[in-house]
């Protein structure tokens, strides 16, 4: 069984518990040990970085120097939010070695940095790593009849220089893993357009706006339910989608998955492990599609992100 590093983060005990659990089903069935961080602390997240510098560097370091332990080249983290701390932190490290050194003085109790573990988010390791093919071994439930709008929001693949993974603007990894599953990944031009983050605390207004036009593409693109990776896009499209509805006025329906919880789905895991009774919107109407297969149409109409992220790959 392949070995992974593997940090869960703050959320993971709690808001997004179904997370958590589904990540590590599936990578059990894919046959990926997790080795969790010993003694992680929080990654700073959004708070740190808005007090100090520093310790918006040392708690992601010390993270860092602890994972380097377990001796695994790479470290997979499902929160966006962490994944983000965590990677500026190893690429401002590994790119100025007297601040890495000044930093590592706050910590060097736990160790020394060296730089030599990769870091990925759960989507990125799920697609580099495991690979289209071994997920679809593994579908024993396809998912076929369903059609998702794949959200990835602000930090998974921006900025570009940082993540080094997919396209910035119009990504597929999650569309192709979805498809993968048997279901249909909608076109879907908002997939990496702001929620409002934590605004939802400080200015609610805000992430209604944000989130009422999230919503709106995604129900015009045809989708029956959002596919998400990160646990903050999650709850302020779930959670905050009743509030959305009567600030725009218009009703959306649309539960919020995440991708890990439609992985074990397809890969036949019981319903009732997957903690869909957490979610605010209803899963049932959604998961009713589910071999409700449409006749395709002769030919789609592409969004123009999606034909403009075709031709910068091309």
């Amino acid at each position: 069984m392949k070995k992974l590093t593997y940090f869960p983060g703050c959320s993971a005990h709690g808001t997004s518990e179904e997370f958590e659990k589904t990540v590590r089903m599936v990578m059990q069935r894919l046959g990926v040990q997790l080795e969790d961080i010993p003694d992680w602390n929080c990654c700073g997240a959004t708070s740190a970085h808005t007090m100090s510098e520093s310790l918006a560097y040392a708690l992601p370091l010390r993270n860092l120097v602890l994972a380097e332990k377990l001796d695994n080249t790479t470290m997979a983290i499902p929160c966006a939010s962490c994944y983000q701390r965590m990677k500026v932190t190893k690429i401002h490290m590994d790119e100025n070695p007297e601040l890495a050194k000044e930093i590592n003085s706050t910590i060097i109790e736990e160790g020394t940095y060296q730089g030599k573990v990769a870091i990925k988010s759960m989507l990125q390791y799920c697609y580099e790593d495991v690979g289209l093919e071994a997920i679809k071994a593994q579908v024993t439930k396809s998912l076929a009849g369903m059609k998702l709008a794949c959200y990835y929001g602000c930090l998974l693949t921006r900025p570009k220089a940082v993540t080094q993974f997919d396209s910035p603007e119009y990504p597929m990894s999650m569309d192709h893993i979805v498809e993968a599953l048997g279901a249909k990944a909608t076109d879907f031009d908002y997939k990496t357009e702001c929620c409002g983050a934590s605004f939802s605390i400080s200015n609610s207004e805000v992430v209604l706006t944000l989130t009422s036009k999230i919503l709106e593409m995604a129900k015009e693109s045809g989708a029956h339910a959002i596919v998400v990776a990160c646990p903050l896009c999650q709850s302020n499209l779930d959670m905050r989608q009743p509030g959305a509805e009567k600030h725009s006025g218009k009703k959306f329906d649309l539960p919020i998955f995440y991708f890990t919880q439609l992985m074990a789905l397809a890969f036949g895991m019981p319903e009732k492990d997957l903690m869909f009774n957490k979610n605010i919107i209803p899963v049932e109407k959604a998961l009713a599609n589910i071999g409700k297969i449409e006749p395709e149409p002769e030919k789609s109409k592409k969004t123009k992100k999606a034909v403009e992220a075709e031709s910068e790959v091309a």
